[in-house]
């Protein structure tokens, strides 16, 4: 199966409040590479800050992992990223 291929039974994510106590956390001191190859410390960002890490980029002609599908929101567009999407970008 291909990334372009949908199975049917897909499984539909599900909010589950478990990371409702995260807004107002404070970020550790790490650092990440950028798109752009910059390396950022993001317990030294201020203001609001949007991290937005996937779990996977699939690639044309290479099979997915075995029960990829099983993972909510492996395949297509989570209710979070379609958030991220209409709201920051």
């Amino acid at each position: 199966m291909s990334a372009s291929e949908l199975p049917t039974g897909l499984p539909v994510p599900d909010d589950d409040g478990a990371a409702a106590h995260l807004p107002g956390s404070r970020l550790p001191k790490v650092t990440l590479a950028a798109t752009d190859g910059r390396m950022i410390n993001i317990g030294a960002m201020t203001g609001r800050v949007v991290i937005y890490i996937y779990p996977m980029t699939s690639r044309p002609g290479v099979p997915l992992p075995e029960n990829w599908d099983e993972i909510p929101g492996a395949r297509g567009c989570t209710p979070q990223s379609c958030q991220f999407r209409d709201h920051y970008a």
